[in-house]
């Protein structure tokens, strides 16, 4: 009777793991958050306004970590979707002038501010999808998506197009791992799903034949970059793809 009751107790406790809410019942996709859109003007202006910063340092230093450990030499060309206030372009554009820059950012408030605010020789603004930007069989040299992924709420077709515009790209999102309070759903509105690192390679091994993961051990710090495995916990995951 008692062996038994022993037995009852464990079933119990393994029901209760499997179960627990920690785990998102739909896998990745996070119902409990409405997808509201991707980078808004608006907001940073906001923020602004209440004498707060425009934009947050952390995502200034990833967008420039990004150019500095990925940028190549042969690189002629690189496409950016879903460019927000044109982060990147603006902090590595003018490091690279032989390079052509274009951003593509669905929100057209966005795209405009960039215009107005960011001007610069080597990069076109525009709010092209990924569809007219492959009119023609047009290909990159590289290209990236940071931050963004976490805002889609039907990532497959979006990888599915993005794939395409280059066979060297970089998908940068944060570690759904990063805060052990953070698991059940993101903490953040506006992101509609989050990866951890293990979810983030195996979907982007769908797509790509090399997928490399890679983090900043300091979110403060672009010049230290780390190679990272499937189990990280650091705050950013910067996945670098290859065909």
């Amino acid at each position: 009777m008692k062996l038994r009751n022993l037995f009852s107790q464990k079933e119990e406790k393994k029901e209760e793991i499997y179960n627990t809410d920690i785990i998102p019942k739909e896998g990745i996709f996070y119902t409990e958050n409405k997808e509201i859109g991707l980078g808004n003007i608006e907001i940073k202006l906001e923020r602004l306004n209440r004498g707060e910063v425009f934009e947050w340092e952390n995502m200034i230093v990833l967008n420039r970590a990004i150019g500095r450990h990925f940028i190549t030499d042969e690189i002629k060309s690189v496409v950016n979707i879903g460019c927000g206030v044109a982060t990147f372009e603006y902090n590595n554009a003018s490091n690279h002038p032989e390079i052509q820059f274009i951003a593509s950012e669905m929100d057209e408030k966005s795209t405009e501010w960039n215009k107005d605010n960011r001007p610069l020789d080597n990069v076109s603004y525009c709010t092209s999808s990924m569809d007219e930007l492959l009119s023609g069989g047009k290909k990159y040299d590289m290209a990236v998506t940071i931050d963004v992924l976490e805002h889609v709420k039907e990532y497959k077709p979006f990888l599915e197009e993005f794939s395409k515009l280059s066979d060297y790209a970089v998908i940068s999102t944060p570690n759904r791992e990063r805060s052990i309070t953070e698991l059940s759903k993101p903490t953040y509105d506006h992101h509609v799903q989050e990866f951890n690192a293990g979810e983030l390679y195996f979907i982007l091994k769908m797509f790509y034949s090399d997928v490399k993961l890679y983090s900043l051990p300091n979110i403060y710090d672009e010049k230290i970059i780390k190679e990272v495995g499937i189990y990280s916990t650091y705050h950013n995951l910067i996945a670098v793809c290859r065909k």
